[in-house]
């Protein structure tokens, strides 16, 4: 049932899973491929940041490089949600045994080629910030990895035409939608590693290693944010004729939805064990708490735009049962409220922490 995936996407979309990936920096560290280097060298070169076509050429270079990732299908997985199943299915993702570093690497480059094919061709609806925020989440997963005791410095990003030039094709909808899910699946396992990487330095009362794995989430939290709205770079005519019916029966089952993704699930569970670590270092450096809030509540701000835009304020969710009918803007406000308030509060610029 979702024969259009080839026409819109590069699939399978192979991925590790998100338990198999290093459980903090350290674990990073030790994991990194020795390609992983030059290849973030290879991303970082000025000489490639002058334009999308030259940004494009340099993540295949890189993606060329790294080579093909020997690993194999994960199939009967006890730890895998029907849920999950059912999302994976409906995007294309494969999960596969392997390195999962170079696994994971490997799938950053692919959802980076996948944008910048549709960046470079036919522009983003994206404004310039949330442009610059996507690239730079990008540029943060791969070049983090080579060493993850610093934070990588910020690169210049190209600058993006506005989408609809040319006009839309046929399925440029669904193309984004596809494609944006794949980043923010990808994006949701690099921030899983640097928020537990942030509770793992606080444990260990290293406050410069938590204070770069917190501006890392953030970044990583901003590119969530972007990577939602690039998803949704469509209009209503194109949600309703192109996207929705991927999203119901008899495409997908009942109820389907991205926040029963395990790579989602993930990251809330490293937010909500996160939330002592998050204390411990805002009492040192406050900034990087206020930081990562901000970007975290824009980023369930940013999902409610897009739902609202579809579908309006008061449409049912997908998962609305049949007696609930939640609107979908609702149920997203009410994960919004839980998450965000697993983190204390930032603490008040005028008051001595």
């Amino acid at each position: 049932m979702t024969d259009y995936l080839p026409d819109v996407a590069t699939v399978p979309f192979p991925m590790p899973r998100p338990e198999d990936l290093p459980g903090d920096a350290r674990a990073v560290a030790a994991a990194a491929p020795p390609a992983l280097a030059g290849l973030a060298s290879t991303v970082a070169d000025p000489a490639h940041r002058t334009g999308l076509a030259d940004m494009l050429a340099a993540v295949r270079t890189a993606r060329a490089d790294l080579g093909p990732v020997p690993s194999t299908l994960v199939v009967d997985d006890p730890r895998e949600s029907r849920q999950n199943r059912h999302n994976d299915l409906a995007f294309g993702i494969e999960r596969h045994h392997g390195d999962p570093l170079t696994l994971f690497v490997a799938a950053a480059l692919n959802a980076h080629l996948g944008i910048l094919e549709i960046a470079e061709e036919r522009g983003t609806g994206l404004d310039e910030t949330a442009w610059c925020d996507l690239i730079a989440g990008f540029d943060t997963l791969v070049r983090w990895p080579a060493d993850p005791t610093r934070l990588p410095p910020p690169l210049p990003v190209p600058g993006c035409v506005s989408s609809g030039r040319p006009a839309p094709q046929p399925l440029d909808g669904l193309r984004r939608w596809v494609r944006g899910h794949h980043v923010f699946m990808v994006l949701a396992q690099g921030g899983t590693v640097a928020v537990n990487s942030l509770t793992a330095a606080a444990e260990a009362d290293d406050e410069e290693a938590a204070a770069t794995a917190a501006e890392v989430a953030s970044r990583i939290m901003r590119a969530c944010r972007a990577a939602l709205q690039f998803a949704g770079d469509a209009n209503p005519d194109q949600y309703r004729s192109e996207i929705r019916p991927t999203l119901m029966p008899p495409v997908a089952p009942p109820q389907m939805s991205g926040l029963r993704w395990r790579d989602h699930e993930a990251l809330v569970a490293a937010l909500t064990a996160s939330g002592e670590a998050w204390s411990w270092l805002a009492e040192r450096r406050p900034a990087t708490l206020s930081d990562f809030r901000t970007a975290l509540d824009a980023t369930y701000e940013s999902h409610k735009g897009v739902c609202g835009n579809f579908v309006g304020d008061q449409s049912p969710s997908l998962l609305a049962t049949s007696r609930s009918h939640r609107p979908a803007v609702g149920v997203i406000e009410q994960f919004r409220r839980l998450r965000v308030g697993v983190l204390p509060a930032a603490p008040h610029p005028d008051r001595p922490n």
